[in-house]
């Protein structure tokens, strides 16, 4: 990929947590790129399943951080992040593998849009190629995001690359520059939601996002943590609280609470028809249970929301997007609550 004396342009971050077979074939989508001058950087959050040792014995030339418990997304990546050598930051998640131009498109849109801080790829469901998994990501006035083209058949409607608001974080690439200016990721969330909130970081600094639309991945979903985990919705929960009480206008944030009772009402009723992703909780889980996910989640929340107002307050006094910017922002790229209610 480059010699010990040469810095590479691009550095690839692969996290990875109990997934060593996931992981595998990860690391032999990025071996197989047409696009050479990169590093391969893989951060193991104290997996047990031998990952380790695999990569010691078949990825020799990767570098790796290997942690002793479970940091992660958002520590993981920033420990790669802080001794990553290149110019542009490519995350691809382990349960993803690339296409074999990934790499040389993702970097083309760089030298074509220096202005442009971020870089969504074209994420395709695994197993059901012409169907999307994400183009860019969405944002609800209260927190949550979804990604643009989730469960879309591909007809055609992303073959131009186009702006968006902020990568999904299974395949993205951010300037180095960018992130000096805003940070990294907020290692608080621990995982889910992060990327809108580095997206919106971003934004408010007058960094724009470009989907690539020829630069595949193809995601398997959810495969660490269980699309219907009680963790990742405790978290998704907690972590919109934050995205909106950091990130967004006033108005908004007063809006806040009556988005998320819509929210709420549309997903109940999505439940009880047996549709959306709201079906599989209700299956798995009881109404009790959803209950304390739910107070676990805003007890959370509210706990660190000090430090949070404070971050708010030096995130608002440093954006460069005055505020009418933000409201077309917001509206440009909003989730229509019929999609978070009854889409799975």
């Amino acid at each position: 990929m480059y010699s010990v004396s040469q810095v590479p342009r691009v550095s690839v971050i692969v996290l990875s947590w109990n997934g060593r077979g996931l992981l595998e074939n990860c690391l032999r989508s990025l071996a197989a790129q047409d696009y050479r001058d990169f590093e391969t950087i893989v951060v193991d959050n104290g997996s047990s399943d031998g990952t380790v040792e695999m990569l010691a014995d078949s990825f020799a030339d990767c570098r790796v951080i290997a942690n002793s418990e479970n940091k992660g997304f958002c520590q993981g990546n920033n420990q790669a992040i802080a001794v990553a050598r290149g110019e542009l930051i490519v995350l691809v998640n382990n349960d993803a593998e690339a296409a074999p131009e990934f790499l040389s498109r993702m970097v083309a849109a760089a030298d074509l849009d220096p202005e442009f801080g971020m870089f969504a790829g074209r994420i395709m469901m695994f197993d059901q190629r012409d169907v999307f998994d994400s183009t860019g990501l969405l944002v609800y006035p209260d927190g949550v995001c979804r990604s643009r083209g989730w469960l879309e058949r591909d007809e055609g409607q992303y073959d131009e690359s186009d702006e968006c608001l902020g990568p999904n974080g299974c395949a993205a690439m951010y300037r180095r520059a960018m992130l000096d200016d805003v940070g990294t990721f907020d290692e608080r969330y621990f995982a889910y939601l992060e990327d809108l909130d580095l997206a919106m970081r971003g934004q408010l600094r007058g960094w724009r996002c470009r989907y690539v639309a020829d630069a595949v991945v193809y995601h398997k979903k959810s495969m660490t943590s269980g699309y219907h985990s009680a963790f990742k919705a405790s978290l998704v929960e907690r972590n919109r609280i934050w995205n909106a009480a950091k990130l967004f206008p006033r108005r908004i944030l007063f809006l806040s609470p009556f988005y998320t009772l819509a929210r709420y009402f549309a997903q109940g009723y999505a439940a009880a028809t047996g549709q959306g992703i709201s079906k599989g909780f209700t299956r798995d889980y009881s109404r009790f249970r959803l209950a304390k996910i739910l107070g676990r989640a805003y007890i959370d929340a509210f706990r660190y929301l000090p430090e949070i107002l404070v971050e708010r307050r030096r995130i608002q006094k440093e954006r460069r997007l005055g505020a009418l910017a933000v409201f077309a922002l917001m509206k440009r790229y909003r989730l229509p609550v019929k999609d978070l209610a009854f889409k799975d």
